[in-house]
């Protein structure tokens, strides 16, 4: 039977002197876990007892004891767990998500004489929900439980201006179904969902505070599909935490530009691929917004040779049903010098976001072939400032194409505004919409989404915002858009 479950909020001082707010769950009665599991089909194992101060949390204390085993033995203890995450096939097609079992080392300990266990470990940072641990004696499991990891959450800071960045730092998210989502509201409107699919079931999501000044309710709910499910003291898994924080917008200024993007990680992608005996050849920067002017230098190419340079790239349209097609463009031709080296600039073209070829070839013969990452860049937001109801556009380049990072999801003071999607028009894309709400600074912050997933799959998790981008987003991990607008008081007829 499973012990009684409590959501607790603690105040803590964080490091930079701001008070966090933290809340978990765990076992409030009882201190001591000793679930019975299936006997392993080798041997009938004894009983693991596990002993914490508070609750089964990453990095979380735990005693672990039991009798009757082989006096004076070594004993391994492991953890059982899966690895995996999110699933990318040749770089563009999204396949959900897809775990394995496999087991890590908690330590070696040693049985007394009595033939009793009394060992320590921590619980690691990895996913939520049961893990099996075992003790083996050489390779023979003698003692085993289950422990059931409960997630937490902390938010960061408890009030600021409007545009204060809000942080959401989670551990122990689950990787089953009904575990694994959270979806956070901003004053019962849903801002977007916190996953850590790929990241051991820890990730913080960010958001932005918005207005108007005063108390304000930051909620996170349980949703598997991504939409927060509201009477979940009904549900089966009303055991699970669902944490509120207050949030109190101050009067001032968004400290922020009118329009930046965050900061892009480092983009992965694949080697040079060079086709000549003993040449070499890279290309700097190797990602970078469109209009990038980067320099591809080589050496060890046939002296004086006339190499034409192509842009590789990809065509299509979901909507039609074309999917897509692989397509390139000429970039201009290259000299080789006497010494067989290479240096030459090249312009990024307009284009999709994310990965792109640049080819050397010498006529049907690919010599080499380098690549670039086109990052998403804001060209305008346009006009920023008018009375409610003025039309607002927002001008974008660069947004993606695969099924995981060809569009964005926009919210309206952390309220779901809808998305946009880069493919159809080469990564240049318009968002048209108008202004509302009371006078004074309003956000508007577009979050990486996922397009869809595989048709075996329910799709609303999909299209929606996610908010732990930074750490989750599946394959290439493309930043927010940040984005202010002021409305003004109405003109006095």
């Amino acid at each position: 039977m499973r012990p009684s479950l409590r959501v607790a909020l603690l105040l803590c001082a964080s490091a930079f002197g701001a008070a966090t707010l933290v809340a978990c769950s765990g076992a409030s009665a009882s201190r001591s876990e000793s679930t019975t599991l299936p006997a392993s089909p080798a041997s009938d194992p004894q009983l693991l007892t596990f002993t914490y101060d508070d609750r089964p949390i990453v990095g979380a204390k735990v005693q672990v004891s039991a009798t009757n085993l082989p006096a004076g033995r070594a004993v391994d203890l492991m953890w059982e767990t899966v690895t995996g995450g999110w699933v990318i096939e040749d770089y563009y097609r999204f396949r959900g998500k897809k775990y394995e079992p496999t087991r890590t080392s908690l330590g070696r300990f040693t049985i007394d004489a009595s033939g009793r266990l009394d060992a320590h470990f921590t619980i690691p940072e990895d996913y939520g929900g049961f893990h099996d641990v075992i003790a083996l004696v050489d390779g023979t499991a003698v003692a085993q439980n289950g422990l059931e990891v409960t997630q937490t959450f902390e938010m960061t800071p408890s009030s600021g201006p409007i545009g204060t960045p809000i942080e959401v730092k989670v551990t122990g998210l689950g990787s089953g179904a009904f575990d694994s989502t959270w979806v956070v509201n901003w004053d019962n409107s849903m801002v977007g969902f916190v996953s850590a699919a790929s990241s051991k079931g820890s990730a913080v999501a960010r958001f932005r505070a918005a207005g108007p000044p005063g108390e304000h309710v930051v909620q996170l709910l349980t949703g598997y599909q991504g939409q927060g499910y509201l009477n979940h003291e009904q549900a089966p898994n009303s055991y699970l935490p669902r944490p509120s924080f207050p949030f109190r917008t101050t009067p001032g200024r968004p400290a922020s530009t009118v329009a930046y993007a965050e900061p892009y990680q480092r983009q992965p992608l694949p080697k040079a691929e060079i086709e000549v005996a003993n040449a070499s050849v890279a290309l700097s920067p190797t990602q970078g917004p469109v209009g990038t002017r980067a320099t591809l230098r080589g050496e060890g190419f046939p002296s004086g040779a006339t190499l034409q340079l192509a842009w590789e790239t990809s065509t299509g349209s979901r909507i039609s049903g074309r999917d897509f097609e692989w397509r390139e463009r000429p970039l201009g031709e290259v000299t080789v010098g006497p010494d067989g080296r290479i240096d030459v600039p090249v312009t990024i073209p307009e284009d999709l976001g994310g990965r792109h070829g640049v080819a050397l070839r010498r006529g049907d013969q690919t010599l080499a072939r380098v690549f670039f990452a086109i990052e998403t860049s804001i060209v305008s937001i346009s006009p920023v400032s008018g009375p409610v109801g003025t039309p607002v556009s927002i001008h974008l380049k660069g947004v993606g194409w695969t099924e995981y990072d060809n569009l964005y999801v926009a919210t309206y003071d952390n309220a779901y505004m809808g998305y946009v999607c880069g493919f159809a028009s080469q990564g240049d894309v318009v968002i048209n919409f108008q202004a509302t709400g009371t006078p004074g600074p309003h956000i508007i912050d577009l979050y990486p989404g996922i397009y869809q997933g595989p048709p075996t799959e329910p799709q609303l998790l999909y299209r929606q915002a996610q908010l732990t981008y930074a750490d989750d987003h599946p394959g290439n991990k493309i930043p927010a858009l940040r984005f202010v607008f002021e409305v003004t008081a109405p003109p006095t007829r």
